[in-house]
Protein backbone atom coordinates (compact mmCIF):
# COMPACT_ATOMS: atom_id res chain seq x y z
CA UNK A 1 0.00 0.00 0.00
CA UNK A 2 1.33 3.47 -0.85
CA UNK A 3 1.78 5.92 1.97
CA UNK A 4 -1.11 8.23 2.78
CA UNK A 5 0.01 11.33 0.94
CA UNK A 6 -2.10 14.20 2.32
CA UNK A 7 -0.28 14.13 5.65
CA UNK A 8 3.21 13.63 4.30
CA UNK A 9 5.43 16.47 5.44
CA UNK A 10 7.50 18.01 2.66
CA UNK A 11 10.78 19.25 4.12
CA UNK A 12 12.56 21.96 2.13
CA UNK A 13 9.63 22.02 -0.27
CA UNK A 14 10.88 24.81 -2.49
CA UNK A 15 14.19 23.09 -3.07
CA UNK A 16 12.71 19.68 -3.79
CA UNK A 17 9.53 20.40 -5.74
CA UNK A 18 11.10 20.01 -9.17
CA UNK A 19 13.45 17.20 -8.16
CA UNK A 20 12.77 13.62 -9.19
CA UNK A 21 13.62 12.31 -5.71
CA UNK A 22 11.01 14.33 -3.87
CA UNK A 23 8.57 11.42 -3.61
CA UNK A 24 11.11 9.18 -1.93
CA UNK A 25 12.19 11.99 0.40
CA UNK A 26 8.61 12.65 1.44
CA UNK A 27 7.81 8.97 1.94
CA UNK A 28 10.90 8.50 4.06
CA UNK A 29 9.54 10.84 6.71
CA UNK A 30 5.98 9.50 6.64
CA UNK A 31 4.69 10.07 10.20
CA UNK A 32 2.54 6.95 10.62
CA UNK A 33 3.47 3.29 10.63
CA UNK A 34 1.72 -0.01 11.02
CA UNK A 35 3.58 -0.98 14.14
CA UNK A 36 2.45 1.83 16.42
CA UNK A 37 0.66 1.39 19.73
CA UNK A 38 -2.99 0.52 19.74
CA UNK A 39 -5.42 3.19 20.84
CA UNK A 40 -8.46 2.89 23.04
CA UNK A 41 -11.69 3.54 21.15
CA UNK A 42 -13.84 6.34 22.59
CA UNK A 43 -17.45 6.03 23.55
CA UNK A 44 -19.29 6.74 20.29
CA UNK A 45 -20.68 10.23 19.88
CA UNK A 46 -19.68 11.60 23.28
CA UNK A 47 -16.13 12.92 23.18
CA UNK A 48 -13.45 13.51 20.60
CA UNK A 49 -10.95 10.73 20.00
CA UNK A 50 -8.33 13.48 20.12
CA UNK A 51 -9.50 14.74 23.51
CA UNK A 52 -5.94 14.73 24.80
CA UNK A 53 -5.13 17.50 22.33
CA UNK A 54 -8.54 18.87 21.35
CA UNK A 55 -11.53 20.09 23.33
CA UNK A 56 -14.25 18.89 20.96
CA UNK A 57 -17.42 17.78 22.67
CA UNK A 58 -21.07 18.07 21.76
CA UNK A 59 -22.53 21.33 23.07
CA UNK A 60 -25.57 20.53 25.26
CA UNK A 61 -27.03 23.97 24.48
CA UNK A 62 -27.44 22.89 20.86
CA UNK A 63 -29.31 19.70 21.75
CA UNK A 64 -32.69 21.34 21.22
CA UNK A 65 -31.74 23.00 17.95
CA UNK A 66 -32.11 21.31 14.58
CA UNK A 67 -29.71 21.74 11.69
CA UNK A 68 -31.44 23.28 8.69
CA UNK A 69 -29.95 22.02 5.43
CA UNK A 70 -30.33 24.43 2.47
CA UNK A 71 -32.11 23.14 -0.60
CA UNK A 72 -29.88 21.80 -3.40
CA UNK A 73 -29.28 24.17 -6.30
CA UNK A 74 -28.47 23.14 -9.88
CA UNK A 75 -24.96 24.03 -11.05
CA UNK A 76 -23.26 23.19 -14.34
CA UNK A 77 -19.79 24.46 -13.38
CA UNK A 78 -17.08 23.82 -10.82
CA UNK A 79 -14.63 26.33 -12.27
CA UNK A 80 -12.24 26.78 -9.34
CA UNK A 81 -10.36 24.17 -7.29
CA UNK A 82 -12.65 25.15 -4.40
CA UNK A 83 -15.74 25.28 -6.61
CA UNK A 84 -16.03 29.07 -6.59
CA UNK A 85 -13.51 31.84 -5.86
CA UNK A 86 -14.64 32.11 -2.23
CA UNK A 87 -14.12 28.35 -1.73
CA UNK A 88 -17.65 28.22 -0.33
CA UNK A 89 -19.90 26.56 -2.94
CA UNK A 90 -23.60 26.02 -2.55
CA UNK A 91 -25.33 22.75 -1.74
CA UNK A 92 -25.00 21.42 -5.28
CA UNK A 93 -27.83 19.41 -6.77
CA UNK A 94 -26.74 15.81 -7.23
CA UNK A 95 -27.58 12.12 -6.98
CA UNK A 96 -29.51 10.61 -4.10
CA UNK A 97 -27.41 7.43 -4.26
CA UNK A 98 -23.75 6.66 -4.91
CA UNK A 99 -24.31 4.85 -8.19
CA UNK A 100 -21.35 4.61 -10.58
CA UNK A 101 -22.36 6.03 -13.96
CA UNK A 102 -19.00 6.09 -15.74
CA UNK A 103 -15.26 5.64 -15.30
CA UNK A 104 -12.55 7.35 -17.34
CA UNK A 105 -8.75 7.58 -17.39
CA UNK A 106 -7.68 11.22 -17.24
CA UNK A 107 -3.92 10.86 -17.77
CA UNK A 108 -0.81 9.91 -15.82
CA UNK A 109 -1.27 8.87 -12.21
CA UNK A 110 0.98 9.22 -9.19
CA UNK A 111 4.15 7.21 -8.71
CA UNK A 112 7.30 7.43 -6.60
CA UNK A 113 8.47 10.65 -8.23
CA UNK A 114 5.33 12.55 -9.29
CA UNK A 115 1.92 13.07 -7.73
CA UNK A 116 -1.54 14.21 -8.68
CA UNK A 117 -2.09 17.29 -6.57
CA UNK A 118 -5.33 19.09 -7.38
CA UNK A 119 -8.92 18.38 -8.45
CA UNK A 120 -10.26 18.88 -11.97
CA UNK A 121 -12.42 21.88 -12.82
CA UNK A 122 -15.53 22.04 -15.02
CA UNK A 123 -16.90 24.88 -17.14
CA UNK A 124 -18.92 25.20 -20.35
CA UNK A 125 -19.26 21.45 -20.80
CA UNK A 126 -15.51 20.77 -20.49
CA UNK A 127 -13.55 19.10 -17.70
CA UNK A 128 -9.94 20.28 -17.29
CA UNK A 129 -7.30 18.35 -15.37
CA UNK A 130 -3.54 18.44 -14.85
CA UNK A 131 -2.09 14.98 -14.41
CA UNK A 132 1.01 13.81 -12.54
CA UNK A 133 3.22 14.43 -15.60
CA UNK A 134 2.13 18.07 -15.83
CA UNK A 135 0.01 17.44 -18.90
CA UNK A 136 -3.22 19.43 -19.02
CA UNK A 137 -6.22 17.67 -20.59
CA UNK A 138 -9.63 18.89 -21.70
CA UNK A 139 -12.49 16.39 -21.89
CA UNK A 140 -16.08 16.62 -22.99
CA UNK A 141 -18.12 16.28 -19.80
CA UNK A 142 -20.97 14.29 -21.29
CA UNK A 143 -19.29 11.97 -23.77
CA UNK A 144 -15.85 11.81 -22.19
CA UNK A 145 -14.01 12.50 -25.46
CA UNK A 146 -10.61 14.13 -25.00
CA UNK A 147 -10.63 17.43 -26.86
CA UNK A 148 -6.98 18.39 -26.40
CA UNK A 149 -3.87 17.88 -24.28
CA UNK A 150 -0.94 20.19 -23.56
CA UNK A 151 2.25 19.07 -21.81
CA UNK A 152 3.80 21.84 -19.73
CA UNK A 153 7.50 21.80 -18.95
CA UNK A 154 10.20 24.49 -19.12
CA UNK A 155 12.11 24.74 -22.38
CA UNK A 156 15.38 25.82 -20.72
CA UNK A 157 15.54 23.24 -17.93
CA UNK A 158 16.77 19.67 -17.68
CA UNK A 159 13.97 18.86 -15.23
CA UNK A 160 11.35 16.60 -16.75
CA UNK A 161 9.31 15.86 -13.64
CA UNK A 162 7.80 18.02 -10.91
CA UNK A 163 4.97 17.82 -8.44
CA UNK A 164 2.41 20.37 -7.37
CA UNK A 165 0.18 22.88 -9.07
CA UNK A 166 -3.38 22.79 -10.36
CA UNK A 167 -5.90 24.39 -12.70
CA UNK A 168 -8.69 26.97 -12.61
CA UNK A 169 -10.79 28.41 -15.42
CA UNK A 170 -12.93 31.40 -16.30
CA UNK A 171 -14.53 29.48 -19.17
CA UNK A 172 -12.45 31.08 -21.91
CA UNK A 173 -9.02 30.23 -20.51
CA UNK A 174 -7.47 27.60 -18.27
CA UNK A 175 -4.95 28.92 -15.75
CA UNK A 176 -2.28 26.48 -14.63
CA UNK A 177 0.28 26.55 -11.82
CA UNK A 178 3.19 24.13 -12.03
CA UNK A 179 5.94 22.57 -9.97
CA UNK A 180 8.36 23.89 -12.61
CA UNK A 181 8.15 27.43 -11.16
CA UNK A 182 5.85 29.01 -13.70
CA UNK A 183 2.15 29.59 -14.34
CA UNK A 184 0.48 29.65 -17.72
CA UNK A 185 -2.80 30.47 -19.46
CA UNK A 186 -4.21 28.12 -22.11
CA UNK A 187 -7.07 28.62 -24.51
CA UNK A 188 -9.96 26.56 -23.13
CA UNK A 189 -11.17 25.54 -26.60
CA UNK A 190 -7.84 24.56 -28.19
CA UNK A 191 -5.21 24.22 -25.42
CA UNK A 192 -2.99 26.78 -27.17
CA UNK A 193 -0.63 28.51 -24.74
CA UNK A 194 -1.46 32.22 -24.45
CA UNK A 195 1.13 33.35 -21.90
CA UNK A 196 3.64 31.98 -19.42
CA UNK A 197 4.96 33.68 -16.27
CA UNK A 198 8.10 32.51 -14.48
CA UNK A 199 8.17 32.69 -10.68
CA UNK A 200 10.89 32.57 -8.04
CA UNK A 201 9.80 29.18 -6.73
CA UNK A 202 7.64 26.20 -7.75
CA UNK A 203 3.94 25.97 -6.94
CA UNK A 204 2.46 23.33 -4.70
CA UNK A 205 -0.84 25.22 -4.63
CA UNK A 206 -3.56 25.48 -7.24
CA UNK A 207 -4.60 28.91 -8.61
CA UNK A 208 -7.73 30.96 -8.02
CA UNK A 209 -8.96 33.31 -10.77
CA UNK A 210 -11.22 36.28 -9.95
CA UNK A 211 -11.60 39.93 -10.94
CA UNK A 212 -9.23 39.66 -13.87
CA UNK A 213 -6.37 38.29 -11.75
CA UNK A 214 -4.87 34.88 -11.06
CA UNK A 215 -3.72 34.26 -7.48
CA UNK A 216 -1.46 31.46 -6.28
CA UNK A 217 1.04 30.74 -3.51
CA UNK A 218 4.55 29.45 -4.27
CA UNK A 219 6.37 26.86 -2.19
CA UNK A 220 8.39 29.56 -0.44
CA UNK A 221 5.16 31.22 0.76
CA UNK A 222 4.95 34.06 -1.75
CA UNK A 223 1.46 35.01 -2.94
CA UNK A 224 1.55 36.29 -6.51
CA UNK A 225 -1.21 38.21 -8.30
CA UNK A 226 -0.95 38.02 -12.08
CA UNK A 227 -3.00 39.80 -14.75
CA UNK A 228 -5.26 37.11 -16.21
CA UNK A 229 -5.18 38.70 -19.69
CA UNK A 230 -1.43 39.23 -20.09
CA UNK A 231 0.36 37.21 -17.41
CA UNK A 232 2.07 40.34 -16.08
CA UNK A 233 2.86 40.33 -12.37
CA UNK A 234 0.73 42.96 -10.62
CA UNK A 235 1.96 42.47 -7.07
CA UNK A 236 3.22 39.88 -4.63
CA UNK A 237 3.24 39.29 -0.89
CA UNK A 238 5.98 37.40 0.95
CA UNK A 239 4.85 35.54 4.06
CA UNK A 240 7.00 33.64 6.52
CA UNK A 241 8.80 30.88 4.64
CA UNK A 242 8.29 27.48 6.23
CA UNK A 243 10.36 24.45 5.09
CA UNK A 244 8.04 21.87 6.67
CA UNK A 245 4.64 21.62 5.04
CA UNK A 246 1.82 19.27 4.06
CA UNK A 247 1.65 17.79 0.57
CA UNK A 248 -1.51 19.47 -0.65
CA UNK A 249 -2.72 21.91 -3.30
CA UNK A 250 -4.51 24.62 -1.36
CA UNK A 251 -5.60 27.84 -3.06
CA UNK A 252 -6.50 31.40 -1.99
CA UNK A 253 -10.06 32.55 -1.40
CA UNK A 254 -11.39 35.70 -3.07
CA UNK A 255 -14.42 37.60 -1.82
CA UNK A 256 -15.15 40.93 -3.50
CA UNK A 257 -11.77 42.64 -3.75
CA UNK A 258 -10.30 40.84 -0.75
CA UNK A 259 -7.92 37.91 -1.14
CA UNK A 260 -7.35 35.44 1.70
CA UNK A 261 -4.13 33.46 1.33
CA UNK A 262 -3.14 30.41 3.42
CA UNK A 263 0.50 29.66 4.17
CA UNK A 264 2.60 26.77 5.48
CA UNK A 265 3.55 28.81 8.56
CA UNK A 266 -0.08 28.71 9.72
CA UNK A 267 -0.70 32.28 8.64
CA UNK A 268 -3.86 33.43 6.90
CA UNK A 269 -3.49 36.90 5.41
CA UNK A 270 -6.11 39.22 3.90
CA UNK A 271 -4.94 41.55 1.16
CA UNK A 272 -6.56 44.07 -1.16
CA UNK A 273 -6.84 42.49 -4.59
CA UNK A 274 -6.19 45.76 -6.45
CA UNK A 275 -2.72 46.41 -5.06
CA UNK A 276 -1.79 43.75 -2.50
CA UNK A 277 -2.11 46.03 0.51
CA UNK A 278 -2.20 43.94 3.67
CA UNK A 279 -5.51 44.31 5.51
CA UNK A 280 -5.01 41.86 8.38
CA UNK A 281 -3.46 38.55 9.29
CA UNK A 282 -3.83 35.76 11.82
CA UNK A 283 -1.70 32.79 12.79
CA UNK A 284 -3.60 29.53 13.25
CA UNK A 285 -0.83 27.93 15.25
CA UNK A 286 -1.12 25.97 18.45
CA UNK A 287 1.67 25.17 20.87
CA UNK A 288 1.84 22.30 23.32
CA UNK A 289 1.07 19.35 21.05
CA UNK A 290 1.92 15.86 22.21
CA UNK A 291 4.21 15.02 19.29
CA UNK A 292 6.48 16.66 16.74
CA UNK A 293 3.80 16.52 14.01
CA UNK A 294 1.77 19.02 16.00
CA UNK A 295 4.43 21.62 15.16
CA UNK A 296 3.49 21.46 11.45
CA UNK A 297 1.35 24.59 11.18
CA UNK A 298 0.36 24.43 7.51
CA UNK A 299 -3.09 25.66 6.47
CA UNK A 300 -3.32 22.86 3.91
CA UNK A 301 -7.06 23.16 3.27
CA UNK A 302 -8.57 26.14 1.50
CA UNK A 303 -9.91 29.07 3.54
CA UNK A 304 -13.65 29.51 2.89
CA UNK A 305 -15.48 32.84 2.96
CA UNK A 306 -19.20 33.36 3.38
CA UNK A 307 -21.37 36.08 4.92
CA UNK A 308 -18.42 38.33 5.74
CA UNK A 309 -16.64 35.60 7.74
CA UNK A 310 -13.57 33.53 6.84
CA UNK A 311 -13.21 29.96 8.11
CA UNK A 312 -9.93 28.05 8.01
CA UNK A 313 -8.13 25.25 9.85
CA UNK A 314 -4.49 24.38 10.42
CA UNK A 315 -2.70 21.07 10.79
CA UNK A 316 -1.36 22.09 14.21
CA UNK A 317 -4.90 22.31 15.56
CA UNK A 318 -6.81 25.59 15.18
CA UNK A 319 -10.15 26.02 13.38
CA UNK A 320 -11.15 29.69 13.43
CA UNK A 321 -13.91 32.01 12.26
CA UNK A 322 -12.52 35.48 11.48
CA UNK A 323 -14.41 38.68 10.69
CA UNK A 324 -13.44 39.78 7.17
CA UNK A 325 -13.58 43.50 7.94
CA UNK A 326 -11.70 43.69 11.20
CA UNK A 327 -9.60 40.53 11.13
CA UNK A 328 -10.79 39.71 14.64
CA UNK A 329 -11.51 36.15 15.63
CA UNK A 330 -15.18 35.43 16.25
CA UNK A 331 -14.36 32.03 17.71
CA UNK A 332 -11.67 29.35 17.55
CA UNK A 333 -11.63 25.64 18.27
CA UNK A 334 -8.82 23.15 18.85
CA UNK A 335 -9.29 21.21 15.64
CA UNK A 336 -6.46 19.77 13.51
CA UNK A 337 -7.37 19.47 9.83
CA UNK A 338 -5.84 19.49 6.36
CA UNK A 339 -9.19 19.87 4.60
CA UNK A 340 -11.43 22.77 3.58
CA UNK A 341 -14.37 23.48 5.89
CA UNK A 342 -17.79 23.31 4.20
CA UNK A 343 -20.40 25.99 4.91
CA UNK A 344 -24.10 25.14 4.58
CA UNK A 345 -26.71 27.47 6.00
CA UNK A 346 -25.80 28.20 9.61
CA UNK A 347 -23.62 25.11 9.99
CA UNK A 348 -19.95 24.47 9.35
CA UNK A 349 -18.70 20.94 8.59
CA UNK A 350 -15.09 19.82 8.87
CA UNK A 351 -13.06 16.62 9.26
CA UNK A 352 -9.98 16.22 11.44
CA UNK A 353 -6.68 14.61 10.49
CA UNK A 354 -7.88 11.60 12.46
CA UNK A 355 -11.10 11.18 10.49
CA UNK A 356 -13.54 12.73 12.94
CA UNK A 357 -16.31 14.61 11.17
CA UNK A 358 -17.93 17.49 13.06
CA UNK A 359 -20.91 19.82 12.57
CA UNK A 360 -20.42 23.22 14.22
CA UNK A 361 -22.63 26.24 14.70
CA UNK A 362 -21.27 29.01 12.48
CA UNK A 363 -21.99 31.75 14.98
CA UNK A 364 -20.44 30.25 18.10
CA UNK A 365 -18.32 27.28 17.08
CA UNK A 366 -20.45 25.02 19.27
CA UNK A 367 -20.57 21.38 18.21
CA UNK A 368 -23.88 19.84 17.10
CA UNK A 369 -22.53 16.34 16.56
CA UNK A 370 -19.33 14.33 16.11
CA UNK A 371 -18.91 11.24 13.95
CA UNK A 372 -15.83 9.05 13.91
CA UNK A 373 -15.19 7.78 10.38
CA UNK A 374 -13.10 4.75 9.57
CA UNK A 375 -9.57 5.18 10.93
CA UNK A 376 -7.69 2.04 9.88
CA UNK A 377 -7.66 -0.47 7.07
CA UNK A 378 -7.73 -3.13 9.78
CA UNK A 379 -9.78 -1.68 12.63
CA UNK A 380 -9.16 -4.66 14.92
CA UNK A 381 -5.37 -4.48 14.71
CA UNK A 382 -5.25 -0.69 14.27
CA UNK A 383 -3.08 -1.00 11.17
CA UNK A 384 -3.08 0.93 7.90
CA UNK A 385 -4.00 4.51 8.73
CA UNK A 386 -6.85 5.96 6.65
CA UNK A 387 -6.90 9.57 5.37
CA UNK A 388 -10.19 11.32 4.56
CA UNK A 389 -10.81 14.13 2.10
CA UNK A 390 -13.79 16.47 1.89
CA UNK A 391 -16.53 17.06 2.82
CA UNK A 392 -18.59 18.53 0.00
CA UNK A 393 -22.36 18.83 0.14
CA UNK A 394 -24.17 17.32 -2.84
CA UNK A 395 -27.91 16.71 -3.00
CA UNK A 396 -28.29 17.56 0.69
CA UNK A 397 -25.71 14.97 1.83
CA UNK A 398 -22.08 15.32 2.91
CA UNK A 399 -19.76 13.41 0.58
CA UNK A 400 -16.29 12.32 1.67
CA UNK A 401 -13.71 9.93 0.24
CA UNK A 402 -10.71 8.14 1.71
CA UNK A 403 -7.36 6.57 0.94
CA UNK A 404 -8.92 3.11 0.67
CA UNK A 405 -11.05 4.16 -2.29
CA UNK A 406 -14.25 4.41 -0.26
CA UNK A 407 -16.88 7.13 -0.66
CA UNK A 408 -19.23 7.92 2.21
CA UNK A 409 -22.50 9.87 2.25
CA UNK A 410 -23.40 11.42 5.61
CA UNK A 411 -26.67 12.92 6.83
CA UNK A 412 -25.71 16.55 7.63
CA UNK A 413 -28.44 16.90 10.24
CA UNK A 414 -27.42 13.91 12.36
CA UNK A 415 -23.96 12.75 11.29
CA UNK A 416 -25.27 9.30 10.38
CA UNK A 417 -23.35 7.55 7.59
CA UNK A 418 -26.21 6.63 5.28
CA UNK A 419 -24.29 5.06 2.39
CA UNK A 420 -20.80 3.89 1.46
CA UNK A 421 -19.35 2.66 -1.81
CA UNK A 422 -15.93 1.31 -2.72
CA UNK A 423 -14.92 2.81 -6.07
CA UNK A 424 -11.33 1.57 -6.02
CA UNK A 425 -7.90 3.16 -5.88
CA UNK A 426 -6.55 5.56 -3.29
CA UNK A 427 -8.30 8.92 -3.09
CA UNK A 428 -6.55 12.02 -1.77
CA UNK A 429 -8.33 14.74 -3.76
CA UNK A 430 -11.73 16.08 -2.62
CA UNK A 431 -14.78 15.27 -4.76
CA UNK A 432 -16.28 17.95 -6.97
CA UNK A 433 -19.88 18.28 -8.19
CA UNK A 434 -21.60 19.69 -11.28
CA UNK A 435 -24.28 18.76 -13.79
CA UNK A 436 -26.12 16.67 -11.20
CA UNK A 437 -23.12 14.36 -10.73
CA UNK A 438 -20.19 13.77 -8.38
CA UNK A 439 -16.70 13.53 -9.89
CA UNK A 440 -13.91 11.76 -7.97
CA UNK A 441 -10.32 11.28 -9.17
CA UNK A 442 -8.16 8.62 -7.52
CA UNK A 443 -4.37 8.54 -7.29
CA UNK A 444 -4.12 6.65 -10.57
CA UNK A 445 -5.88 9.54 -12.37
CA UNK A 446 -8.98 7.38 -12.77
CA UNK A 447 -12.17 9.44 -12.80
CA UNK A 448 -15.34 7.95 -11.35
CA UNK A 449 -18.65 9.70 -12.03
CA UNK A 450 -21.50 9.09 -9.59
CA UNK A 451 -25.06 9.90 -10.67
Amino acid sequence: MKQIRPLVVLAAAAALSSCGTVGRAADAIWPFNDGGPRERAPEEGRISILSSEQDLAVDPQLATRSIMVPAPTPSSDWAQPGGVASNAPINVQGPSALAVADRRDLGAGSNNTVRIAAPPVIANGRLFFIDADHEVHAYDVEGGRRQWSRRLRPEDSRDRRARGGGVATDGARVYVTTGFAFMAALDAATGEEIWRRRTNAPFQSAPTVAGGRVYAVTNDSELVAVDAATGELQWSHQAIAEPARIMSASSPAVSGDTVIAPFASGEVVALLGANGRRLWGDSLTRAGGLNSLSAINDVAGRPAVDGGVMYAASHSGVLAAIDMRSGQRIWARNFASTQTPWIAGETLYAVTVDGELAALDRQTGGVYWLRQLRRFRDEDDRRGRVAWTGPVMVGGRLILANSLGEVAAVNPATGEVVETRDIGGEIFIPPIAANGAIYIVNDDARLTILR
